[in-house]
């Protein structure tokens, strides 16, 4: 009976630490075709903003060494040497449609660059 609960113990805390590892690249795609008021509403106003002709790119600099709604756990492994870009980004970078204010994709700013 032991074995069992420790057993079930073990697998929910793997499911766990699984699905908290996902969370920064989560965090950041959920944002795609979202309007950037939305953005303002949860992560505030952008460190820096650019225009550049149909679009406008706004940098938000690391908050307190993570991203805005994500629980702070590393990301799941991405490059080849088992490190993650989500992890090492000193910023992120969301570029807005200027016409209707939504956003289409979101860039790292990572310290390699």
């Amino acid at each position: 009976m032991k074995t069992t609960k420790l057993n079930l113990a073990l697998i929910i805390v793997s499911c766990l630490l699984v699905l908290s590892c996902m969370s920064n690249r989560k965090a950041l795609s959920q944002w795609i075709g979202a309007n950037a008021n939305e953005l303002i509403e949860k992560w505030g106003d952008p460190d820096q903003i650019e225009t550049e002709g149909m679009y406008t790119i706004w940098t938000y600099d690391r908050f307190d060494s993570k991203f805005p709604g994500t629980t702070g756990s590393r990301s799941t492994a991405t490059n080849d040497d088992g490190s993650s870009p989500y992890d090492t980004a000193e910023a992120v970078k969301f570029i807005i449609n200027t016409s209707n204010r939504t956003i289409l994709r979101y860039e790292l700013v990572n310290n390699d660059q």
